[in-house]
This record gives C-alpha cells, structure tokens and sequence, in this order.
C-alpha cells in the first residue's frame, strides 16, 4: 500500500488510475490534450470578484495545485499561492482587429502544452470585447480534469460568482482530498488485482485490432475533423425504450450501435470498443477535480445472424463485468491488447519486462503494481512495430482505437429561461460558448491520429446526436458510419438531411 508523506512542505501522492493513462501518454509525446473553456460574460462583470472565484477553486481542489514526477508516477500537491488573473482590454478594437488579438490570446493560453511539473495547472484570461461583454479563456491539461471534473467545475464556477456578488463565504464545506480519493481507490485495487488481471486476460483473448480498407482512410489532412449526427425525438424515445424494457443503461446501447456500425464497416466481428467508466462511487469523489474516470476497452464479439436484441443483452453483460473491474490501471487491459498487435517482443521489452519488478521496488510509494513498467513498454512497442507498418505498408496497417463518450450535456434538461432572465436581471449571463467568433488553429495532435471518438451530447443549436471526432477518415467513411446508424435506428428519411453538418 502507499506512503502518503510531507516532502518540502507538499504533499507526495501517488496518481490516480485515470491519471495514470495520462502519465504514460505525456512522456510519450509530450502532448496534455488541453480543455479549453471560454466563458462569456454578457452584463456588469466585476472582475475582481471573478478572480477570488478562480482562487477558490485553486484552493479547493488540490490537482489544479499538483506537479508530476518526471520519472515516477508520483504528484506533489504544493500549498496555495494567489492567482492573478490576467486582464485585456479589446472593447476599443474593429471587429477585424479584435478577432485578430482574441485568435492570439488563444495562440498564448489555450494552445501550448503545460508542463506538468510547474503548478498550477490552470492558465486563465478575461478578456474585455464589448462595454458589457467579457470573455474568460480558461485552460486545464486533460491530466488534471475529466469530462466530470469539468461538468462539476463549470457548476462550482457559476455558483461560487452568484455567491461573490450576494456577498456569502465562497468556502463552505472541506472537500474530499485527493489523498484519501486514492488512498481508497488503491486499496479497491489491491483487494481484486488478480481477479481483474484474470478477467482481462480472458474477455481480450479473442479480440482482433481495427483496420480500414485505405479507400476509406485520408491521412493527408491531419487535422481534427467530423460530422454531427442529430438523433430525432423519435429515435431518442425507442433508445429509451430499449433501455426500459432490457434494463439497460443509453451508454450500453449506443456502444452495441457503434459496434455493430464500425464491424460492418471494417469487417472485423471481434472488436474492442473504448468508453468511460464512473469511479466516482467513492464517498465524496463527485465534487472532485481530476481525471478520476477509468476509460476501458468494451469486447464485443458479433455475428452476421446476431440480432440487435441479443447484442444489447450481450453489451449489457460485458459492460456490468467491465464496470466491476473498473479500479484497475489502464495500462493493463491495454498492454494485453497490444500483445496481441505484436508479432514477436523485441529486446528491450523483454528486459523491461524484467525490470519491472525492481522498478516497482524502488517507486513503492507511486504505489504501482509490480508489471507496470512491463505493461507500459508492451504499449510502447506496439506503438513502434505498428509506425513500421505503416511506413513500409500504408496507413491502413494503423490499428483503429474507438472511444464512445457519453458527455454530462446529454442528460441534461431543458434550460429554465425564467431562470436566467431573473438572474440576468440582478448579475451577467454565464455562457459557456460552443461556437467562438474568433479562428482557433486546427488540432493536429499526433496521439489521437489513429482514435475515433463518438461524442453522445446535446449540442445547444443541433440538439440531441452523436459528434464523430477524427483525423483519418474520408467524407465517404463518414457517409457509411451515418447510414448505418440511421438504418439501426430506422431513420426516417425527412431527418437524414440534417445530418450533413460539419463539425
């Protein structure tokens, strides 16, 4: 187990499991996968009191505060220090010249990679464009926030400014740490690591990596690209139908959708389909900041005579048995599936993998499980046989990775325009925008070149559908995985047409 201690007046910790995949993914490439936030401000901001809301959310939540080890997977979480919010004044520019200074500031805050061993790890800009209209660039690397954290922050954010302007205490309540978030989450950890290590082995044996033929690949342009693809108020109430009468969760039946739609698509009927499970069981871990979610590989094994029925039933198993082996690193089901991309273990891999017990013994307090190092090297060198592959072959020897991602805005209800109105009257209006006004660069990030992701969200302007997220397919790839949805769900041809949008 670990050994929490006080080294130079900071907390030393180990990371979390979701962390963990972050870890490994930054020393890879360097890369922290930014979350950018921009908040508008519509009405009377006082910016004074916008930036003891950020202050607080730096003291409450240790990871903002956190640096990593550059070689352990350690974190160090350093005492508080005050958080000067930087402030720009464009309200005075043409618009020309303001969409201009706006793409900069982005270029300055949003774009650069953090380094993770300097705290905080948090950038943030408000920015003045109009007398009564400020915008809030908010920057977090992927390492300290998950899709959750994010949710939970955007509804501290607005509470806390409501309370700054009613003059009440911002902190209110202690906060679960974060070392006693994974103080409990090791323990759940060592309490099944043979059963889980078990449970991989067995439900990935039979899995096959992803290709697609290369007439429906483009790799010429890496930049992120995609479609939307809205869901009818028709299609939604059937969804739930299935979820009510086969007692199944949406996340369940769109991983079976998707899965059915990428094996017809690829031609591989043994697939893994990547999605998030919720750790945040633990007492206290929802008001959590962090990357506390585990995101796991889902097996599904179809067949040409399978019904839609029965692959639910089946999703619905193997997704209960993931959900209970969820508190494992995810290095372990992905280093076995990276084992089966080897063709035969190169050198070094076999001597990390000998290693890596006494790299486990003399990182004890990282509290990682004795074949960490080996695992992380089997992904590494998959990385490296499949990079081989495909300068000597072509892009379509680049295994697929699909993550399905059901996103905290699908499950919310209907704005409260009465609401906001009456809020609008005593304070500004807190946006978060979806559609900025100003250019961003293109994310061309290398480490999701070869990922799929299939967002399930409600978009503000497009409603309830699914956002496919890419940088390898072509516009007729597209075409199919939206065909193939609509005819799963029999989509009425009247909606189809609306399914064009770009994302």
């Amino acid at each position: 187990m670990m050994n929490i201690s006080i080294d130079n007046n900071r907390q030393v910790l180990p990371l979390t499991n979701g962390q963990l995949s972050f870890w490994f993914i930054y020393h890879m490439t360097k890369e922290t996968a930014n979350h950018f936030l921009p908040y508008e401000f519509e009405g009377p901001l006082c910016g004074d009191l916008l930036e003891k809301v950020l202050n607080t959310l730096l003291q409450d939540n240790e990871i903002l505060r956190s640096s990593v080890s550059d070689w352990c997977a350690l974190q160090y979480v350093y005492p508080y220090e005050y958080f000067h919010l930087p402030y720009e004044d464009l309200s005075g520019l043409c618009e020309q010249g303001r969409t201009a200074s706006l793409g900069a500031l982005f270029l300055k805050y949003a774009e650069p990679n953090f380094d993770l061993m300097k705290p905080p790890l948090l950038r943030a800009c408000l920015v003045k464009i109009a007398p009564e209209k400020h915008l809030l660039m908010l920057v977090t690397p992927h390492f300290a926030m998950d899709g959750a954290a994010l949710h939970q922050m955007d509804i501290e954010l607005r509470a806390l400014y409501q309370k700054a302007l009613q003059g009440e205490p911002l902190r209110v309540g202690k906060k679960l740490g974060l070392a006693e978030y994974v103080t409990q989450e090791q323990s759940i950890r060592h309490s099944q690591s043979l059963q889980a290590t078990q449970f991989w082995q067995q439900k990935l044996s039979q899995t096959n990596p992803t290709y697609l033929a290369p007439s429906l690949l483009d790799i010429t342009n890496r930049a992120r690209r995609g479609i939307f693809i809205p869901l009818s108020q028709a299609q939604l109430q059937e969804i739930e139908r299935w979820c009510s009468k086969n007692k199944l969760t949406q996340q369940m039946v769109f991983l079976a959708l998707i899965g059915k739609v990428m094996a017809k698509l690829s031609g591989n009927n043994n697939l893994c389909l990547t999605t998030v499970q919720e750790n945040r069981d633990i007492d206290g871990a929802r008001a959590l900041y962090g990357a506390l979610l585990t995101s796991l590989p889902v097996p599904l094994q179809l067949a040409d005579s399978q019904s839609l029925l029965e692959l639910l039933l089946q999703v619905k198993q193997t997704t209960l048995a993931v959900y209970a082996y969820r508190h494992v690193p995810w290095s372990i089901p992905l280093s076995i599936l990276a084992h089966r991309k080897l063709a035969k273990r190169p050198w070094w891999l076999k001597m990390l993998s000998k290693l890596s017990g006494a790299y486990h013994s003399i990182s004890k307090q990282s509290g990682l499980y004795p074949q960490a190092l080996a695992d992380f090297a089997a992904i590494a060198a998959s990385d490296i046989e499949e990079d081989k592959k495909i300068l000597r072959f072509g892009p379509h020897h680049q295994a697929l990775t699909m993550n399905v991602n059901m996103l905290p805005s699908f499950y919310e209800q209907g704005i409260d325009t009465k609401a906001i109105e009456q809020d609008c009257a005593q304070a500004c209006r807190i946006t978060l925008r979806r559609e900025l006004d100003f250019p961003v660069p293109q994310d061309d990030s290398e480490w999701e070149q070869n990922v799929l992701n299939f967002y399930i969200e409600k978009h503000p302007l497009k409603g309830a559908g699914i956002r496919l997220s890419h940088q390898c397919l072509t516009e007729h790839a597209e075409q199919i995985i939206r065909e193939e949805l609509y005819a799963l769900l029999k989509q009425p041809a009247k909606v189809a047409q609306f399914a064009e949008q770009r994302v």
